[in-house]
């Protein structure tokens, strides 16, 4: 058998310089993934400081009701706050201010701010620009009347938002308060009266109490039947008058005893006091008065006769004599 030659075996690589192993390619992905998270989280923080919600409009104006006297001046407050700026820009800024009285159905406008124009609906009646621009919206009103109370509601816009607030006004006249005679002198078991007047008073609610201070300072109420009140008069202005009379029929004991008339109102933080000292003296007996009638009836018939004898005398001089 012919035999061929022997075939030369294949050639091997030569070994060379090893290469690092390749990085699985999820690995590539989730490095890429990474990187692009990051860069999202920042921009998304960098984002919510712009975008954080502005503070939320709000309109304060006092919870306790504002008391002020007739014909007064009175600056009902406004204080906006929830603006994002050092100042209002006004002509961003609407205000407009309204009121309900208890007899009416609906609000009124009183006063209107717009875009810097003013325009009142009550005479008088005013807001500052420069009050507005550090979010005061106060309103102004002089010469208050009794049917400007009620319940005022100061409606703010500042764009886009909006907000308000109300405020309740009450308008009062204090009593002027007078009580007559301050001294009473009385004759023993005679009578007298006592007059309180409470007069320009409103609202029309007042108490009036009368007491007997004796001279060891014991206080004791009075009889009701010697006290009359009268029912209030309104007066042209809207307030009232009123008058309370106490009668008073003493005896000897009572001399030195002091009257008092106590008034209660809304505009007095306190009762008023007036008194009226007493004075009681005797009765003059009727052998007195007896004398004392005798005594004038004696004294007249000798002015009588006195006056007779001087004109006889007179008459009977002019008679000439008979010859």
């Amino acid at each position: 058998m012919k035999m061929k030659g022997n075939r030369s075996a294949p050639s091997l690589p030569r070994p060379g310089p090893a290469k690092p192993p390749a990085l699985p390619q999820r690995m590539e992905w989730g490095a890429g993934s990474a990187g692009r998270a990051c860069r999202l989280l920042r921009l998304l923080l960098c984002l919510s400081g712009a975008l954080q919600p502005a503070e939320t409009l709000q309109v304060l104006m006092g919870s306790t009701p504002l008391i002020v006297s007739l014909n007064d001046n009175i600056s009902i407050p406004c204080k906006i706050s929830g603006f994002n700026t050092a100042e209002l820009d006004i002509k961003n800024v609407g205000v407009t201010w309204y009121l309900k009285t208890p007899k009416a159905d609906q609000e009124e406008k009183v006063f209107t701010f717009h875009a810097g124009a003013h325009i009142s609906h009550r005479n008088g009646a005013s807001m500052s620009d420069s009050d507005l621009k550090r979010g005061n919206a106060a309103l102004s009103l002089p010469q208050i009347q009794f049917k400007e109370a009620g319940i005022y509601r100061c409606y703010v816009i500042v764009a886009p938002s909006d907000a308000h607030g109300t405020a309740i006004l009450e308008v009062v006249a204090q009593p002027e308060v007078s009580l007559s005679p301050k001294e009473v002198t009385i004759e023993s078991n005679k009578e007298k009266t006592l007059s309180c007047d409470v007069n320009k008073f409103y609202p029309n609610l007042v108490d009036i109490k009368w007491t007997e201070i004796s001279k060891n300072n014991q206080d004791s109420s009075v009889a009701a039947e010697n006290i009359h009140t009268g029912a209030s008069v309104e007066n042209e202005d809207g307030t009232f008058n009123v008058t309370s009379i106490l009668r008073l029929q003493p005896s000897l004991q009572d001399n030195g005893n002091v009257y008092r008339c106590i008034v209660s109102h809304k505009t007095f933080p306190a009762e008023l006091l007036l008194n009226s000292t007493l004075t009681v003296t005797a009765p003059k007996s009727a052998l007195i008065s007896i004398i004392g009638a005798v005594i004038g009836t004696i004294i007249a018939c000798i002015i009588v006769l006195s006056l007779g004898t001087f004109v006889y005398c007179r008459c009977l001089k002019k008679t000439p004599p008979v010859t």
